[in-house]
């Protein structure tokens, strides 16, 4: 009776950007997945009779990421036809906005109120809040909000609920309605008329929808999810990714699940605590990422016994870079240990002031760290919120000290450079100059992944700038090409305060990494 199917919308209309390490699993959607699987392979209730009542192989093939629209239309369509959905279920960074409402036309023109089309992910919770907070005030809709643009007819009406915030137990009740709807003979779309106890689901969510041309809005209470007793991710969908950091090993997508927030607040970024919320169960997250570790070793056994497992660990910060969380974590890799190789994100300040405790991480599996350089300047770009040792020494001498603590360590690092915040063309030459005396130096970073600042709708918090976000980012044409390489990349939407970018720009910073990746 539930025929699901999740994707993860495209972010580019053509062609692809990001090679560093780009992930074949749609990490995001396992998340908020997990719980509407794990009903399915244990068998309870109307999930028992879904299309994810099989074993997670099977289940993962109902799940897809999409990178641009033209390359990955056929397999998405492809998909439709197989499953024939009653229940589609669309994932969206702010920039893969048109990338969603392009797949749910699709999906709206083949099925029609056959299917019930459900958007969620960062951009839906970020642009669908509460003015006042956490569970406080009124909702509010940016202008990028989904609802809103389908009000005013920006996009056509092709998401029938849009949910922000937790997603884990609504869309099973979702699932579980729709089952009841079909048997009843009535459109899945018409879900939103069927409500009768959504408000006592958990989590922290707000569902909206958009009928005759006005916008309708339903609450959880916001009862608390027990991140503790939350399926792990990779025993519902398997693991299908290895990073090459990893030597080949297949790598599970970990996390503490401490929320979706981070533990610093950089104004540019969509993960900051003010947009994303407060970490959450910290004091219990070591045993939670310990676990996440343990069963990827587990599932890569079963599933391919003749590979060994890795681990990213997809915490803005590994457990939050709190030091007596990572201490917890040591202690359970030491009593139990793991046949696995893992790696995750910490920034500058955090790793120079954790060196004892990375000393012992390493010996308990710890082989990589992805680090933010972003720039050689912060406060050429306003400052950093994570930049805490400022007043001790430079960024550059910190990122040399981090770098020199790393390889003596035996561990590598890659990292991340932010362009596009108001950095003067010479930082940006004196940046890639360093990275090749580091690269020289240490053999590392590596990789590097380059990325031109979004501006983000961050529940309103955007300086004022109101982007619609309802057409692509990088339209087709030649910054397709000149991006290539990038990771998160936009000309439409540039971050407060700054210019579109140009061709020439881009190119140029693409020529320069070119040249150090060679």
């Amino acid at each position: 009776m539930i025929r699901v199917l999740a994707v993860s919308a495209p972010e580019l209309p053509s062609g692809g950007i990001g090679f560093a390490l780009t992930s074949r699993d749609p990490v995001s959607l396992y998340n908020a997945c997990r719980y509407a699987a794990f009903l399915a392979e244990n068998r309870v209730g109307m999930w028992s009779e879904s299309n994810w009542a099989v074993p997670r192989i099977q289940r993962r093939r109902s799940v897809l990421l999409m990178h641009s629209l033209q390359d990955d239309l056929p397999r998405f369509v492809q998909a439709l036809e197989e499953v024939r959905p009653n229940l589609l279920l669309l994932g969206a960074m702010t920039p893969c906005l048109p990338g969603a409402v392009a797949c749910a036309t699709i999906a709206k023109e083949m099925f029609g109120d056959d299917v019930c089309v459900v958007l969620g992910g960062r951009h839906a919770t970020e642009t669908i809040y509460h003015s006042a907070g956490i569970c406080a005030g009124p909702v509010a809709h940016h202008h990028g909000s989904p609802i809103r643009l389908m009000a005013e007819g920006l996009i056509p009406l092709c998401f029938d609920l849009v949910i922000a915030g937790e997603g884990e137990h609504l869309i099973p009740w979702l699932g579980e309605t729709i089952g009841h709807l079909e048997q009843r003979g009535i459109p899945c779309a018409r879900v939103q008329f069927h409500l009768d106890g959504v408000c006592d689901v958990p989590g922290n969510w707000i569902m909206s929808w958009c009928d005759n041309g006005d916008g309708f809005t339903v609450e959880g209470k916001g009862i608390p999810i027990d991140r503790n007793t939350l399926p792990i991710p990779c025993d519902m969908f398997g693991i299908g990714t290895a990073f090459d950091v990893f030597d080949g090993r297949l790598t599970a997508h970990a996390f503490s699940d401490t929320g979706p927030g981070c533990a610093f607040d950089c104004n540019y970024c969509s993960e900051r605590r003010s947009t994303a919320g407060s970490l959450l169960q910290l004091e219990t997250s070591a045993t939670r990422l310990y676990r996440q570790l343990h069963a990827a070793v587990r599932v890569v056994a079963h599933d391919s016994p003749q590979q060994k497992a890795s681990a990213f660990v997809e915490d803005s910060t590994i457990l939050a870079g709190s030091v007596s969380a990572l201490k917890q974590f040591v202690r359970q890799l030491e009593r139990f240990p793991l046949d696995i190789r893992f790696g995750g994100q910490l920034t500058i300040d955090q790793i120079t002031s954790r060196r004892e405790i990375l000393s012992t991480l390493k010996k308990v599996g710890l082989d990589y760290l992805f680090i933010g350089i972003e720039t050689l300047n912060p406060n050429e770009i306003g400052g950093m919120s994570k930049d805490l040792k400022q007043a001790t020494a430079s960024w550059k001498s910190r990122i040399d000290e981090v770098l020199d603590l790393l390889s003596s360590l035996g561990i590598q690092a890659g990292s991340a450079l932010l362009f596009g915040l108001g950095e003067s063309v010479h930082s940006r030459e004196q940046l890639f100059e360093c990275l090749q005396g580091w690269r020289a130096r240490y053999g590392m970073p590596h990789p590097v992944s380059i990325n031109w600042a979004v501006q983000h709708p961050l529940k309103g918090e955007d300086h004022g700038m109101q982007y619609r976000y309802h057409e692509w980012g990088i339209p087709d044409g030649p910054f397709i090409e000149a991006f290539q390489g990038y990771g998160e990349a936009s000309i439409l939407y540039p971050i407060a305060g700054q210019a579109r970018p140009t061709l020439d720009e881009v190119l140029h910073v693409r020529a320069m990494y070119e040249s150090l990746i060679s």
